[in-house]
């Protein structure tokens, strides 16, 4: 896939740049190698949005627990490395120096323990997995406890997205592209991000609203850049839910995934027959993606990008 193997390359630019910018992002109070946000990726929005789902459609795996209830109660760091050498079915897990291969249902099911462990109170530990992969863009994925939760309060939030070059995911359900303008994750990304170089537009579970007209409408609207002023400078891309391509795909031949995807980029175009279609499905989102990093490199690194 051409999207994710320029975002290699733009990850090994960021490696090479990394000195460059110690003095902006370095948090000199923790003891993470947090040094640069460029390759970050935060999921805002409410609970049920569909954000857990939209970054395991990223992964190629469903290792983030999903659900209606809220699943995600502390901040999930996922560090992701792409490992050509390995099977689409496989994934590493790396803890110190050591690897091990695990199950996403392995993964899931720990995940949904530790986070089951902290919902009765405010945990703001981050939970980090350093994983590799031949199917996920090498990025850092962090997904965030929905924004009307209560333990989401403004320092959270503004550990993650105020952070200088880490791209913002607005993930809104198709159901509530209507009523855009008033989406809490949209109007934190226009304040941390005014410009709109570091933000994308996720519209979920497309499915889930395949017979509502006044969805559809709104949905189109904003992939073709014709929705509330406050939207247009932002790109904008839709999935179908719970990505059933994910769900679909542990099963079968190496190329199973791949198969997914194109059916859900067929489903989503039987769907919305109006819109563009270079804006839908996973593949859209992993070319947005390094649209926007390319671009805020641009910005912030034109130097080392210009050869």
């Amino acid at each position: 896939m051409e999207a994710i193997e320029e975002l290699s390359q733009l990850s090994d630019s960021m490696r090479q740049a990394a000195a460059l910018l110690a003095d902006e992002d370095v948090d000199e109070n923790s003891s993470s190698t947090r040094s640069s946000t460029f390759l970050n990726v935060v999921a805002l929005g409410n609970v049920g949005a569909g954000k857990s789902a939209v970054l395991n459609s990223l992964i190629g795996h469903p290792i983030l627990p999903t659900g209606e209830n809220g699943a995600t109660r502390a901040p999930i760091s996922i560090d992701l490395r792409k490992d050509g050498s390995i099977s689409s079915k496989s994934i590493i897990l790396q803890i110190d120096n050591k690897s091990q291969q695990v199950s996403a249902s392995a993964l899931r099911h720990s995940l949904q323990d530790r986070l089951s462990k902290s919902s009765s109170g405010r945990n703001r530990d981050e939970i980090y997995l350093k994983l590799r992969t031949s199917t996920a863009p090498p990025l850092k994925l962090i997904d965030l406890p929905g924004l009307d939760q209560r333990i989401m309060d403004e320092s959270m939030i503004s550990d993650y997205a105020e952070r200088n070059d880490a791209i913002l995911l607005v993930i809104v359900p198709a159901a509530q592209a209507p009523e855009i303008a008033s989406s809490r994750a949209l109007r934190l990304a226009k304040e941390y991000d005014g410009e709109g170089t570091r933000t994308i537009g996720v519209i979920s579970k497309i499915d889930q609203a395949a017979s509502d007209q006044k969805a559809l409408a709104a949905v189109q609207a904003l992939l073709l850049s014709q929705g509330p002023p406050m939207t247009a400078d932002i790109p904008w891309v839709a999935l179908i839910g719970q990505s059933v391509s994910i769900a679909s795909a542990q099963s079968g031949s190496e190329n199973s995934l791949e198969t997914a995807w194109r059916a859900e980029f067929e489903t989503l175009k039987s769907i919305l027959t109006g819109a563009p279609q270079s804006k839908l499905g996973r593949i859209a989102l992993v070319d947005a993606l390094a649209q926007q990093i390319r671009k805020r490199m641009k910005v912030r690194l034109p130097n080392l990008l210009s050869g």
